[in-house]
C-alpha cells in the first residue's frame, strides 16, 4: 500500500498562524494591506488575488463621516432645545435672562479718568478734593481646564530640509494613489496623540524606496531615541517600524 501523497487534492492545508508575510522579502504585513512597507511589492490576497477590501465603518469611509455628522447634528438640536426651555422658564418667572460675562472670553474694561470725592466740613462750604487721573487694571481670567494641543489635525509636517535622522514609519502610500490617503492617515495619527506627525516623498531620500508618500511620527537624531517612542507609534499602527531618513 502506497503512503498518501501529502500534496494530493482534498487534503486540508494546515492553518498558518501569525500575520502574513511578503512573498518577496518575508516582511510581516496586515491581512488587508495592499503594498509591502519594506520592499514596496504589491501583496497577494488570501485567495492569491490582490487585496481590494473596503471597510464600511473605517474612518476613511463616507458612511462613517455621514454617521458622525448626523450624530453631531442631533446633539446640537438637543442642546438648543434645552437652552430654549431654560430661557422660557426664566421669562415665566419674571426675572428675564441674566447675562453674565464669561471671564475666559470677555475682557473687563479698564477704568480711566479723574476721580472726584466730596467731603463734608464742620464749618464753611463743602470742599472738593480732586485726584490725578487713575488707571485701574483688571486682570483677564483664563480657564485652567483649557487644553492646548501641540499639533492640530491640519498641521501635517514635512521632514526638515537636509536633516539626517531617524523616525517611526506609520504607513507608505504609493504616489500613484495621490497624497489624500496619506494625509488622512496623518490626521488620524495626530488625533490619536502621536508627536511630530508628517508626510515625506520617499523619492527625495536615498535611504527609502522611491515612489511612496511616507507617513512618519517623530524626528530623532539617533535610532535608540526613535526606538524609545516606537511603542507609542505601534499603539496606533501595530506594524510601525524605525527607519533612517537620509537626504
Amino acid at each position: 500500500m502506497e503512503p498518501p501523497d501529502p500534496g494530493a487534492p482534498g487534503e486540508p492545508t494546515p492553518p498558518r498562524y501569525g500575520p502574513p508575510v511578503c512573498p518577496n522579502c518575508g516582511a510581516e504585513h496586515e491581512p488587508d494591506q495592499e503594498y509591502c512597507l519594506e520592499c514596496g511589492r504589491r501583496l497577494p490576497g488570501p485567495s492569491g488575488g490582490v487585496v481590494r477590501r473596503t471597510e464600511l465603518w473605517s474612518r476613511e469611509s463616507p458612511a462613517w463621516l455621514w454617521a458622525t455628522l448626523i450624530a453631531l447634528l442631533l446633539v446640537a438640536l438637543v442642546a438648543g432645545a434645552v437652552a430654549l426651555a431654560a430661557r422660557d422658564d426664566d421669562d415665566q418667572q419674571g426675572g428675564g435672562p441674566t447675562v453674565v460675562p464669561n471671564p475666559t472670553t470677555e475682557t473687563i474694561a479698564t477704568i480711566t479718568g479723574p476721580l472726584t470725592f466730596s467731603t463734608p466740613a464742620t464749618t464753611g462750604p463743602a470742599e472738593t478734593v480732586s485726584t490725578s487721573p487713575t488707571t485701574v487694571s483688571v486682570p483677564t481670567f483664563t480657564n485652567e481646564n483649557t487644553k492646548t494641543e501641540n499639533q492640530s489635525p491640519s498641521d501635517v509636517r514635512s521632514w526638515p530640509v537636509g536633516k539626517d535622522g531617524f523616525t517611526n514609519v506609520l504607513a507608505s502610500v504609493p504616489t500613484s494613489r495621490g497624497r489624500g490617503a496619506a494625509e488622512r492617515k496623518a490626521e488620524s495619527a495626530i488625533a490619536n496623540g502621536l508627536p511630530e506627525v508628517g508626510i515625506l516623498n520617499s523619492s527625495d531620500y536615498l535611504s527609502l524606496n522611491p515612489g511612496y508618500y511616507v507617513v512618519f511620527s517623530g524626528i530623532y537624531d539617533s535610532k535608540s531615541e526613535a526606538e524609545s517612542h516606537l511603542a507609542a507609534a505601534r499603539s496606533f499602527q501595530p506594524l510601525a517600524y524605525v527607519r533612517e531618513v537620509t537626504p
